[in-house]
């Protein structure tokens, strides 16, 4: 249950024999491999980077994703509630493996995919097109003459455009303009409705605002005049597109094209959808094409001169017999050569975890994986996090509706490591939310109560038997019990900062930044106590005693780095504060107050099922649907609450670990160990069947 330890692995092989060695190493998927040349800097003057071109894997990932684009575009896989929760691969064995490689016709799918993809590329740009066409021309559909016609007068010149109403009105009155101009309104049309005659305004005048359409005429000579008359009337004039014949019958066209084009894009989705049936053979073929990439690009990491391949890597201790072995049945013209780390070196990281821990070191995942010279905090957190998520979402039928829920994934999903390590994650959270549950009161919030199911029920009498303490009565108690939690986890954390600097051979260090905390924190909180209440003397002068004890060693050893001993001296008193140091009194009360988040989380929880149950009271006396009303309201309101209150206790107690525990001790960002092998997000190929790949 720690940090697996790594030996440092060089492999001298015959150039004949270096591409079967990678293949076979690749199978085993023992060994992370590493550039030789960053490993062996002697190699760069001796040998050379072995060259490997990845194009005709390249080419043959193209015509898959392309595929699978296809597939997902028209024949979209109807994912499960459990697959929507994470991607689950694949599991395959290696002869599925073998038939999709010898029988899958790629080439002459692909040929029908580019083909169909091809095709649908330009009716959807027809199709785009003629909407564009259609949506410029919609406004003049009912236009009573053909645009064409507005080019012929040769001494006239004619103007089609909009104009406000009021505008057309002043025109009329003017005897100068309208003797110069002539103009007909076009209706019916969008902006108005009403007919007019050549030479008078329209026969409703409408609101002054409103804007009609009209075509002007006037003499081309006297144009500039004309125009700068209409303009004055606001006049804008509007180009139509050049078509013969009249608008309405090119909109006619265009629809009859565009239900041509229509019909064409839904037998290409027609047809692409019947390529669905190969979707897991692709992702297969994905699978192995991928791993193949990963082996090519490994082989680029190796070193080779004329007659000698050198390969560098990474191998977990616990798996080097079984390379050993394999390389003395099948390789016995390959050296190995085994080493330990360098002290300093930026090994990889392997964590190796008993099935009960496992399902925590997802959360340790998402703050980075320990450093190799450090140790796995996923055992020290399980207790913690737990008990964080149990305060905040304790209800006893919650905790039932998520250990069930989980156990349903898990049920589902036991290939498939991630997700069901979640799953059981989440299945242990389900626990204390009971236990918190009953000691607090809590199922469905005050379900369980005389106004609701009646006086005397059975879950009433349970739950009144089992509640210790109701936090909406004794908010105090809880609250100073989430503090309490608070406390002794920062001290937890300091603890755990000991042990790492202890394991690291820095037992100074543990001692200076470490247990001068844990004496001084305890005595500050008891001299800190007496702000709120009278503590006995005795345990005041202990109190005391610790704080100043503790607060001198710190003192004295904070600025141990600096060589001035007037500069140690300052560093020292102000790492107490916290603004330099390992720590601070700022930080501890920082940290511990965030812990009140424990009690905010779980009152919110209650609260907010309480209230739906409120809700759902008020409409049980409707007449006849009262109690549906009332039965509706209380699975919506609950199955919300559930959902919200869930998200919400993972992310805060997340955040009580990453950041207030974390914080004090952990050192992430190591990189995982990657061992060489078939690696894909499409597929897992089953261990015990991965020799024929």
């Amino acid at each position: 249950m720690a940090i697996d330890r790594m030996k440092k692995v060089t492999l001298l092989s015959p150039v004949a024999s270096a591409q079967r060695l990678m293949k076979e190493v690749h199978r085993l998927g023992v060994v992370e491999v590493t550039d030789a040349f960053d490993e062996r800097r002697e190699f760069r003057d001796q040998l050379d980077r072995h060259q490997v071109s990845t194009e005709e894997i390249d080419r043959n990932l193209q015509k898959i994703n392309l595929i699978l684009a296809l597939l997902d575009q028209f024949a979209p896989e109807q994912r499960g509630f459990i697959a929507g929760l994470a991607p689950v691969p694949l599991i395959i064995d290696s002869k599925e493996l073998d038939d999709a490689r010898q029988h899958f016709d790629l080439e002459g799918h692909y040929a029908t995919a580019q083909e169909l993809d091809a095709v649908y590329r330009r009716t959807e740009r027809a199709i785009s097109e003629i909407n564009n066409q259609l949506r410029d021309l919609e406004l003049y559909e009912d236009l009573p003459f053909m645009v064409a016609d507005l080019a012929k007068p040769v001494w006239t010149r004619l103007v089609f455009g909009l104009i406000p109403v009021g505008g057309l009105a002043d025109l009329a009155a003017d005897a100068e303009a309208s003797g110069a101009l002539a103009w007909g309104t076009v209706v019916p049309g969008p902006y108005h409705r009403k007919n007019g005659s050549a030479g008078a305004p329209p026969a409703s005048s409408g609101k002054r605002g409103e804007k009609t359409r009209v075509v002007f005429a006037f003499l081309k000579d006297q144009e500039e005049a004309a125009r700068a008359v209409l303009a004055a009337r606001g006049f804008e004039e509007v180009v139509l597109p050049q078509l013969s014949g009249y608008v309405r019958d090119h909109i006619r066209e265009l629809k009859a094209d565009l239900a041509q084009f229509e019909e064409q894009a839904r037998e290409v989705a027609a047809r692409a959808a019947e390529l669905a049936v190969h979707r897991r053979s692709l992702l297969v073929l994905k699978a192995f094409w991928d791993g193949n990439k990963s082996l090519a690009l490994a082989r680029t990491n190796t070193a080779e001169g004329k007659w000698v391949n050198v390969a560098t890597g990474y191998v977990r201790e616990r798996d080097l017999p079984a390379l050993e072995q394999t390389l003395r049945a099948d390789f016995p013209g390959v050296s190995l050569l085994v080493e330990d780390p360098a002290p300093d070196e930026d090994v990889p990281v392997s964590l190796s975890l008993p099935p009960l821990v496992r399902p925590v070191q997802l959360l340790v995942n998402m703050y980075g994986l320990p450093r190799y010279s450090g140790f796995d905090p996923s055992p020290y957190l399980f207790f913690s996090f737990f008990l964080f998520f149990g305060f905040c979402f304790g209800d006893v039928a919650y905790g039932t509706m998520l250990i069930a829920l989980s156990l349903y994934i898990m049920k589902r999903t036991r290939p498939y490591e991630g997700v069901y390590n979640f799953a059981k994650l989440l299945f242990f959270a389900g626990l204390p939310t009971l236990v918190f549950g009953f000691l607090l009161g809590s199922c469905f919030g005050d379900l369980y109560k005389a106004e609701y199911l009646g006086e005397g029920n059975p879950l009433q009498r349970v739950m009144q038997a089992t509640t210790v303490l109701d936090p909406m009565e004794q908010p105090v108690v809880l609250l100073l019990a989430a503090l309490g939690i608070g406390v002794l986890n920062q001290f937890f954390a300091i603890g755990l900062k000991m042990y790492g600097l202890i394991k690291q051979g820095d037992k100074w260090s543990a001692v200076c930044d470490g247990l001068f905390w844990l004496i001084a924190l305890p005595g500050f909180i008891v001299l800190v106590s007496g702000m709120f209440m009278t503590p006995p003397a005795p345990l005041y002068y202990v109190g005391l005693a610790l704080f100043l004890g503790g607060a001198l060693g710190l003192v004295l050893t904070q600025g141990r780095e600096s060589k001035n001993p007037i500069a140690r001296l300052m560093t020292g008193l102000v790492s107490l504060y916290g603004i330099v140091g390992s720590y601070g009194i700022t930080a501890f009360i920082g940290d511990t107050m965030s812990y009140c988040r424990l009690l905010a989380l779980g009152l919110t929880t209650s609260i907010v099922a309480m209230s739906f149950n409120m809700i759902a009271n008020l409409l049980r006396p409707v007449p006849y649907a009262g109690i549906f009303l009332f039965v509706g309201a209380l699975l919506i309101g609950h199955i919300f609450n559930f959902f919200i209150s869930v998200m919400g206790a993972f992310v805060h107690s997340m955040r009580l670990i990453l950041v207030e525990f974390f914080g004090r001790f952990y050192e992430g960002g190591a990189k995982p160990f990657t061992p060489l092998g078939f690696d894909s997000e499409a597929a897992i190929l089953r261990k015990s069947e991965s020799r024929s790949a």
